[in-house]
C-alpha cells in the first residue's frame, strides 16, 4: 500500500479526514482532494458511486480504479499489512502566527508552554515534522487510544533543553521521563469549531497520568498585557490565543496567534554566512558574537541587507525570547545597526 494515491469521493460512513487518517495508519503513499494522473485510487461510499461526479468521471478518464470503503477495510485491514509507522496527519500541523495588533477580544487564551510539539495518535508519539518521539510506555499507559491529540511535551517552565533532550532519545527511561508531562490543547480530528473539540477532550482526559488538558479562558478587552505580565513574571514563555468558532487546520493559521515578549541586546558582526536558493549570492546570516557565545543572525534582515549586510566589527541591535541554558539568545532577529553607547 506503500505506493498507493487515493482520492475520496462522495458522502463516506465517517468525516473524509478520519476516513483519510485510517488510511495513513495503514500507511497509504497519500490522500488528495483532486484526482490527478498520480492518483491509483478513488474511494466512494459503499453502494453509492455517484457516475455524475467530477472525480468519478476523472478517474474512468484516467483508467484510476474505483473502490469502496469497505474495499479499502478488508484489502488494507492492520491484520492483512504490516506497515512502518506513519505520522497521522501528514506533514503539517496546526502553527501559529505571531500576534501584532489583531482584534483578539473574545479570543481563547492559554499559557504558551516551552516545550515540545508531540502529536498522539492512539499508540505513539510525533513530532511537529514527522518523526517518532520514542516515548516510554510507562508514561503513556494511560493514554486514550481512539484518538489523536495535539499537545506538548513539558517539563516545567524553563526547562526546554531538558524536554528536548528527552523526546531526541532513542532509548526511552520512564524514570526520566517522569517529570514530563503531556498537556493537550486539540483534537484535529473531531468535527467541530474549536470550542466542541475542547468540550469533547474534557470528556476524555479525566485524570490520567501524565495527561492534562490545556486550560483555555476568554480575553476581556485591554487585559491581554496584564495576562503576558502575569505568565511571564512567573518564567512563563508567553500566551497562546485561538480564535473562537474556529476549525483546526494544517498549516500556519491567522486563527491561532503567539504573544511573547522579545528582548532587545547588542552583539558583533564577525562574519558571514553565504544565502543559498534565493539569497544565493547574498548574505544569508550574520555570524555574530554576544557575551562570548557565537549565533547567527538571519531572521529580520531585508534583501538590502543581504546585498549589503553590516560591516565585520560593527554592533547590531537584535531581538530575542530567552537566553538558553547554553547561554546562547533563542531566536534571534536583526533589528538594526546600533548606535550609540552600549
Amino acid at each position: 500500500m506503500e505506493n498507493f494515491i487515493f482520492c475520496l469521493d462522495g458522502k463516506l460512513s465517517q468525516s473524509k479526514t478520519q476516513f483519510a487518517f485510517e488510511l495513513r495508519k495503514q500507511g497509504a503513499a497519500d490522500i488528495k482532494k483532486t484526482v490527478t494522473r498520480t492518483t491509483t485510487h478513488l474511494v466512494v461510499p459503499d453502494g453509492d458511486l455517484n457516475e455524475s461526479s467530477k472525480k468519478v468521471e476523472k478517474a474512468r478518464e484516467l483508467g484510476i480504479e474505483i473502490v469502496n470503503e469497505s474495499w479499502c477495510r478488508s484489502r488494507f485491514s492492520a491484520t492483512s499489512v504490516a506497515q512502518a509507522p506513519r505520522m497521522p496527519i501528514g506533514p503539517s500541523v496546526m502553527l501559529a502566527k505571531n500576534y501584532k495588533t489583531q482584534n483578539v477580544h473574545g479570543w481563547w487564551v492559554s499559557e504558551k508552554l516551552d516545550g515540545v510539539r508531540a502529536i498522539w495518535d492512539g499508540q505513539r508519539f510525533w513530532s511537529r515534522s514527522g518523526n517518532r518521539i520514542h516515548a516510554p510506555a510507562e508514561f503513556c499507559a494511560e493514554f486514550p487510544k481512539d484518538i489523536v491529540l495535539d499537545g506538548e511535551l513539558f517539563g516545567g517552565r524553563g526547562n526546554f533543553s531538558q524536554t528536548s533532550g528527552l523526546a531526541r532519545r532513542l532509548d526511552a527511561d520512564y524514570e526520566a521521563w517522569q517529570g514530563l508531562e503531556y498537556h493537550v490543547f486539540d483534537a484535529p480530528f473531531v468535527e467541530g469549531p474549536f470550542e466542541q473539540r475542547m468540550t469533547n477532550l474534557s470528556t476524555v482526559i479525566n485524570g490520567q497520568r501524565h495527561l492534562f488538558l490545556c486550560a483555555q479562558s476568554p480575553l476581556k478587552a485591554g487585559e491581554l498585557s496584564a495576562r503576558l505580565e502575569a505568565v511571564t513574571s512567573v518564567g512563563g514563555e508567553g500566551l497562546m490565543l485561538r480564535k473562537p468558532g474556529s476549525k483546526y487546520e494544517c498549516k500556519r493559521t491567522s486563527v491561532l496567534l503567539k504573544v511573547k515578549p522579545m528582548h532587545d541586546a547588542e552583539c558583533v558582526v564577525i562574519g558571514y554566512e553565504e544565502g543559498t536558493g534565493k539569497y544565493r549570492n547574498m548574505c544569508g546570516a550574520l555570524m555574530c558574537e554576544y557575551r562570548g557565545k557565537m549565533f547567527k543572525v538571519g531572521s529580520g534582515l531585508t534583501d538590502a541587507d543581504r546585498r549589503s549586510p553590516p560591516k565585520i566589527g560593527c554592533k547590531i541591535t537584535f531581538g530575542y525570547f530567552e537566553i538558553t541554558a547554553a547561554g546562547v539568545p533563542r531566536h534571534p532577529t536583526f533589528k538594526r545597526v546600533f548606535e550609540g553607547r552600549v
